[in-house]
């Protein structure tokens, strides 16, 4: 096996002279500085890795799925297995789940969550709708230590969260395209 050359050859050109007098004036080698700047740049890299990908809207559900096939042991097939089964859903919805959080950073809901999520959804939509009428009887002068202004600040941070639950389940159900 060849080693690898530890240098690095760089044409500057016009840049020379610049460069060599910009390092000259902080009192180091125009070598030595470059190299401090690369060693800079990658230490800002491994602090900040890319974005994650996101979720950006439907995929139509007629879009030919592509093939892709990987081989696992069987210590990792049967960990898949049980852990779909857990979920309560396909090895194959699993992996694709898991491959989705990978590149998105969000979540994918197996059965369960989303059973709960959608009890969720249904029980702040009901709360939403005793506030309404609270809010209406208030409204008809049947006033309460209760102010509109509090009831419909609730209310918002309600439809809020429903809407982000329901999102969340959406993303979890439905293929999307990602970008």
């Amino acid at each position: 096996m060849e080693k690898e050359n530890p240098y690095l050859n760089l044409y500057l050109g016009a840049l020379k002279k610049p460069w060599s007098d910009y390092c000259e004036a902080l009192g180091k080698k125009p070598g030595a500085a470059l190299k401090e700047a690369i060693e800079q740049q990658l230490a800002k890299a491994a602090k900040n890795p890319p974005p994650p990908l996101r979720q950006t809207g439907e995929a139509p559900d007629d879009e030919p799925k592509v093939r892709f096939e990987i081989l696992m042991t069987k210590s990792e097939k049967a960990a898949v297995q049980e852990r779909a089964n857990l979920e309560r859903c396909s090895q194959r919805r699993w992996i694709i789940d898991a491959i989705r959080a990978g590149l998105t950073r969000e979540p994918q809901f197996g059965m369960k969550e989303i059973d709960a999520l959608g009890e969720s959804n249904y029980q702040l939509l009901a709360i939403g709708r005793n506030l309404n009428q609270v809010a209406k009887a208030m409204n008809e002068g049947r006033r309460d230590s209760v102010t509109i202004e509090s009831i419909e600040r609730l209310r918002g941070i309600i439809d809020a969260h429903t809407e982000k639950v329901s999102t969340a389940i959406r993303a979890s159900l439905e293929r999307w395209n990602i970008e």
